[in-house]
């Protein structure tokens, strides 16, 4: 709830409760904010400029944590697709094989077994031996990131452990609330309730073996569903908790994340977030569809996210409903690995050499430009975590004075 004005001012509006803003929609001559609280807790932060506001707000609710080098690299996805661990190792062969730089393979939805996401065990029918996996993964000197979330499929005997130890939000009338928080493409669901701390503690446990296993980071999917008549622990209702909670769910994993992994800074590659999640470093824009205007808007919601402090985000390279066009595939690649964090991934394959010898041959030679800028991009990376500055600038913040950046969005 963070708005930034060329008139030399930021507007943080402090409350967790389902604030609406109306710029300029309901009247063409005001913005107006709107709260349903018993009160109205808002700082202004004066400018002079635009950099310095973001950098003040920043200062006041958390500078950006500066992820480990190797983030900075091409991360590349399964895709939401049924996975095994043959096909991982040849994504990753293929990778290397073509010349094509690459840091991190992703492991989506699919290393877990389908019905119990996410119970963190993994699928032993395809990824037998999950641990030589990933070794083999580490000797091609890749980094390893698993797909979560923090709800519980109702048939994971995982769901049943939490529902009896009380560690799932429940209903006014006391149960484990369950529910479809996937739109009818997952069974239903229980929600860990992140205000109970023996709850978090036994999350956390869950995802230490992977830690411990070699995995370097999770994509903490996810959180932003939470329904407004649950009751949680520590009193609240869900409408109290819904902006809350991405905030405690990725302090959970980005906590034991640093514990185990220290070099990895606690980096979390996330979907949700809320005031102070700079210091969960990474937020990806979530599931666009494969279409031009998608792109479009992809961009501008990562500039807007980037004018809120927010150094670090990221998007599905190619868009994520539907395939791709070869075309459309080569402009968003170039677009994602000019981009702060960089990943391909999509429900279908977003593996280049997919789209035929010329999306290949385009994509490498963009990603190779963004390994020879690194020593550029990790500098501005830094800078990030001093001052909250993005990477990827809307012009009007470098631009401040000039009026014709202020309509460019």
């Amino acid at each position: 709830p963070f708005f930034l004005s060329t008139r030399g001012y930021g507007l943080l509006v402090d409350s967790v409760r389902a604030t609406r803003f109306d710029m300029a929609a309901s009247s063409h001559s005001a913005f107006s904010v709107a709260v349903p609280d018993s009160a109205l807790d808002y700082y202004v932060i004066a400018g002079p400029d635009p950099k310095t506001i973001i950098t003040r707000y920043g200062q006041l609710v958390s500078l950006p944590i500066l992820p480990p080098k190797w983030a900075f690299g091409l991360w590349m996805s399964s895709g939401f697709k049924e996975d095994n661990a043959d096909a991982v190792l040849s994504r990753a062969r293929d990778m290397r094989a073509r010349d094509i730089p690459c840091d991190v393979m992703h492991l989506d939805c699919y290393w877990q077994r389908y019905g119990r996401w996410s119970e963190m065990i993994w699928d032993e029918e395809m990824f037998p031996d999950p641990a030589e996996m990933v070794r083999q993964l580490d000797a091609l000197d890749f980094k390893v990131c698993l797909w979560m979330n923090p709800y519980l499929g109702t048939e994971s005997e995982r769901f049943v452990e939490a529902r009896e130890k009380g560690y799932l939000l429940k209903t006014r009338a006391g149960d484990a609330w369950v529910g479809d928080l996937w739109n009818g493409h997952h069974p239903p669901v229980g929600i860990i309730d992140m205000t109970n701390p023996a709850a978090v503690a036994w999350f956390k446990d869950l995802l230490r073996p992977n830690l411990h296993m070699g995995v370097d980071a999770y994509k903490t999917d996810f959180g932003e569903g939470i329904p407004p008549d649950v009751v949680a622990h520590n009193g609240m209702t869900g409408e109290e908790l819904h902006n809350l909670y991405p905030l405690l769910y990725n302090d959970a994993v980005a906590e034991v994340t640093a514990e185990i992994a220290e070099h990895h800074r606690g980096l979390v590659w996330g979907r949700c977030t809320f005031t102070g999640g700079q210091r969960h470093a990474a937020q990806w824009s979530g599931d666009p569809n494969c279409t031009y205007p998608a792109l479009a808007s992809t961009l501008r919601s990562g500039l807007s996210i980037g004018m809120c402090g927010h150094a670090f985000w990221s998007h599905d390279i190619g868009g994520f409903n539907g395939h791709p066009t070869p075309d459309l595939y080569i402009r968003w690649a170039q677009f994602g690995l000019l981009s702060p964090l960089a990943r391909a991934h999509g429900r279908t394959t977003r593996l280049p050499w997919d789209f035929g010898d010329e999306a290949e041959r385009i994509f490498r030679d963009y990603v190779r430009l963004r390994y020879r800028l690194m020593p550029y991009i990790y500098s501005y990376a830094r800078n990030a975590a001093r001052t909250s500055l993005p990477l990827l600038r809307a012009m009007v913040l470098e631009f401040p004075d000039d009026p014709n950046t202020f309509a460019l969005d």
